[in-house]
């Protein structure tokens, strides 16, 4: 099968490495949970079977479903794609190892050994590297309950309301509208990592999608085993900003998708395996097709300090699980991940994978629209802006694993809000790219035009998305708000000029390929003044889509370039 190539950012990945599509069957092989005693590390290696898989037959190590996300954005398939070497596993094996998950995007495989065992494995020619991720003797079950904030719970009669039981958490993005236009996430596959979904398949908040056939296989990657319905409740909470659905009671986001989950935090301790666990998950849900992987996780310190990081860390290509997060989206997945509850601490930053570079990071707000306190703020380290949105993160309504509607606060709860607007919102646009829609659901945040580091660039609201953001190029024609000429364009700069009066202030022009590409981005002041100019050299011959986002109006146009 031939997919055609899409221009980019090269994967980030310092080695690149792949684990079999049929990941799951490779999981299940293992047979144990990672309770012994050894040590635990990622070896990397050298080189990968390139006889045995052959990119032009994708279909031999990847869903059809994930082949279709890749073809539908123009994705080309590349060496990080093909699996790990079997024979490097089984080489590994033989000298002692426990292995249990491979990573096909990084190259390598977690094993459990002893020094001595490793030692002998490190010196081996396929192996150029390895990684301490957990030390010996750390358990890997997790304490029972959820320990990322409070919660009040209060039992509610499952009957139709007068209003919503979330309706000012749904009216905030404007989900209440895209639910009327018809827009619930159907079609998307939804990945939720977490720490435990307890009482996901129990709650009868969530029966619609078992009973439709959309919650799919998913796997606890810290206890070895498919069943994700254990240890605390937050992924649960999370889970129902999203997916939730009694009509007329609650009704989240995106309940109408398909939905996976599956467990990569450790709540009883903090070490780089986790970042791990949510590297092979990433893997799992890219090779079964996922459109968004919703996160409410992060990481800053460890219970090994030399596992820390520091702020000078927050490059967006440091941390093992912002890489990992680069790469799911250089795959066409959108990941929505929550910005961090440290805003009031010493930490005070976002937290990786927030710091990714195409990422919806979300911070939290209160229903007055402000910053709540605790919500991590930017810039990251190399000065881009962060969160990238926000939602609401105080006294958000979920369901715990008792199935009882209960208020919540966190960032970890206004992520899965934009994952869920998100779900509809690329449901509403098919066509559409990751990067496209991550785009517009920025553009369409209440602070759009000033953008800061406390909020991002706000809240985004369906309908003032759906009015400017995303105008297919055959619904252009209309009464404009700026005039920009000459068009067509040769190589000479592009004039803009309100069509009546001047710019009020900061201007920010975005010009998109009609794929959906960004490829030029300029904000200027222009306050009192008439008109701006756009540099056009270097850009091929073709059409392309720009637009205008001023304080008083916005606007869509066609530009083309001779």
């Amino acid at each position: 099968m031939k997919i055609t190539r899409r221009s980019g950012r090269k994967a980030p990945w310092k080695s690149r490495v792949f684990p079999h599509i049929l990941f799951i069957l490779f999981l299940l092989s293992g047979g144990q949970a990672l309770l012994a005693q050894e040590s635990q590390y990622v070896v990397f290696f050298t080189d990968k079977d390139t006889l045995a898989y052959d990119l032009d037959r994708p279909e031999e190590f990847l869903s059809s479903r994930a082949i279709e996300r890749r073809s539908r954005q123009n994705i080309t398939l590349t060496y990080a794609d093909i699996p790990v070497k079997e024979a490097y596993l089984n080489q590994l094996r033989s000298m002692g190892a426990e292995v249990y998950y491979k990573t096909r995007w990084l190259n390598g495989a977690l094993i459990e050994v002893s020094p001595e065992e490793l030692e002998s494995i490190t010196a081996q020619d396929f192996v150029i590297g390895s990684e301490l991720v957990k030390p010996r003797g750390r358990g890997s079950r997790r304490k029972s309950g959820s320990s990322f904030g409070s919660t009040k719970s209060a039992r509610v009669q499952q009957e139709p309301l007068e209003q919503l039981l979330n309706i000012e958490q749904n009216d905030m993005l404007g989900i209440d509208e895209m639910h009327e236009d018809g827009f619930n996430g159907s079609g998307l596959l939804v990945a939720v990592f977490d720490g435990g979904f307890r009482g996901v398949d129990t709650v009868s908040y969530f029966q619609h999608l078992y009973e439709d056939g959309r919650m799919l296989p998913g796997y606890d990657f810290v206890g070895n085993s498919t069943d994700v319905y254990n240890y605390g409740q937050h992924g649960t909470e999370a889970l129902s900003c999203i997916g939730a659905y009694i009509p007329n009671v609650l009704e989240a986001g995106a309940y109408g998708a398909e939905f996976m989950l599956c467990v990569t935090e450790e709540t009883s301790s903090e070490y780089r395996i986790e970042e791990y666990n949510w590297l092979f998950a990433a893997e799992f849900a890219d090779s079964t097709g996922a459109d968004i992987i919703s996160t409410s996780l992060g990481y800053t310190t460890f219970n090994d300090s030399a596992m820390d990081y520091s702020y000078e860390d927050l490059d967006g290509q440091t941390a093992v699980i912002t890489r990992a997060v680069d790469a799911a989206t250089d795959r066409g997945i959108i990941c929505v991940i929550s910005a961090g509850n440290e805003g009031s601490g010493s930490w005070r930053y976002v937290s990786p994978p927030a710091d990714a570079q195409d990422v919806l990071a979300v911070g939290a707000v209160s229903t007055n629209r402000d910053k709540v306190s605790f919500s991590s703020y930017g810039p990251s380290a190399d000065g881009r802006v962060k969160p990238d949105v926000s939602a609401l993160g105080l006294q958000t309504v979920v369901v715990d694993a008792s199935g009882n509607v209960t208020t919540s606060n966190g960032t970890s709860f206004a992520a899965p809000l934009i994952a869920g607007f998100v779900a509809g919102v690329w449901q509403a646009f098919p066509d559409a790219t990751n990067l496209e829609i991550m785009e517009k659901v920025r553009l369409s945040g209440d602070k759009a035009i000033t953008p800061n580091n406390e909020t991002g660039y706000g809240i985004p609201d369906y309908e003032r998305l759906m009015e400017s953001y995303l105008t297919p190029i055959k619904d252009v024609e209309k009464k404009h708000e700026y005039k920009v000429y000459p068009n067509p364009v040769e190589d000479s700069d592009l004039i803009i000029e309100p069509v009546q009066g001047y710019f009020e202030g900061k201007v920010q022009i975005h010009l998109y390929s009609p794929q959906g590409r960004l490829l030029l981005e300029k904000e200027v002041d222009q306050f009192k003044r008439n008109s701006l100019t756009v540099e056009m050299d270097g850009l091929a011959k073709g059409i392309y889509i720009m637009h205008i986002l001023s304080a008083s109006t916005s606007d869509t146009l066609k530009i083309v370039k001779f």
